[in-house]
């Protein structure tokens, strides 16, 4: 095992050995400080029970770390030359599960044994929000989540009304989810060096969402057209998905002023926006 260790904490070494380099494209930065990864398995409580996803193992860092607090882990891997060095790596692990798929393609539910999942990952930064929102869809197979991403990105999820940085990732994440910030990760943490900070955030699904929501692909589109122009007023940015008039009517029966604009709006707020719509005439969403 010291040996294995070794390995996966020096991918600066891995990938001169290879004579190659992380894929920028792929958002490759490996995580090389175990006391980070210590932190992550503390926050996910895992027990022998547990089953694990994880999104982009890289060398297998924290994946070594999960084959040994929990019953499984299923880890998804892109990139060719790093499913060859997991494959040897985690040969003699019979709990492990290595699967070789793009992510973004990938069926969550069809890891799903009936017992609900853990997503722990240090996501690729170039993916990092369209496979929070899948996992966002695929909600129900999951307990929670811990993840770690960009910086940037952390903000965004967590932000409150009225900043800049409170978009429809903020109010979809955290309609559906109980979000905490746990703590940020240095640059030094990673090798090759990221320019920005990271993010340790737990995500639990919510029994309840926060805003009634009858209709979550409608919902999704009206807090995404809400967001299209954030410089608009509201009522300018909904008539992206419908007539000038029927924007109008909705705000006027959902008591919201249309010249305000989207950040400004509460979870609630687009709770009541969407459950609005279902009283104006469907011919008018695009």
């Amino acid at each position: 095992m010291p040996n294995r260790i070794k390995t996966v904490t020096n991918p600066k070494e891995f990938f001169f050995s290879e004579n190659s380099y992380p894929n920028k494209s792929l958002g490759q930065n490996f995580i090389k400080d175990l006391r980070v990864i210590d932190r992550i398995i503390e926050l996910a409580e895992l027990s022998s029970e547990d089953e694990v996803l994880e999104i982009g193992p890289g060398l297998g860092a924290l994946t070594l770390a999960l084959t040994d607090n929990a019953g499984k882990v299923v880890a998804i891997e892109k990139d060719k030359k790093l499913v060859k060095h997991l494959s040897e790596l985690f040969r003699d692990y019979p709990n492990v599960k290595l699967v070789h798929q793009d992510a973004l393609k990938a069926d969550f539910s069809s890891f799903y044994s009936g017992k609900k999942m853990k997503a722990i990952s240090n996501l690729p930064y170039s993916v990092s929000s369209p496979i929070l929102f899948k996992l966002l869809q695929a909600r129900e197979y999951f307990s929670c989540m811990v993840l770690m991403l960009q910086l940037e990105v952390g903000e965004r999820i967590t932000a409150c009304p009225g900043g800049k940085t409170y978009g429809s990732i903020s109010v979809l994440l955290q309609t559906f989810m109980d979000i905490t910030t746990e703590f940020r990760v240095h640059p030094a943490s990673f090798w090759p060096k990221p320019k920005v900070d990271s993010i340790v955030l737990k995500l639990v699904p919510l029994k309840v969402p926060r805003a009634a929501v009858s209709d979550e692909k409608l919902y999704e589109k009206v807090v995404r057209a809400a967001f299209s122009s954030r410089r608009k007023m509201i009522g300018n940015s909904l008539q992206s998905i419908m007539s000038r008039d029927s924007a109008r009517e909705l705000l006027e029966l959902s008591g919201i002023d249309k010249t305000r604009r989207a950040e400004t709006l509460t979870i609630e707020e687009f709770g009541v926006l969407v459950d609005k719509v279902s009283l104006i005439e469907k011919q008018s969403m695009s």
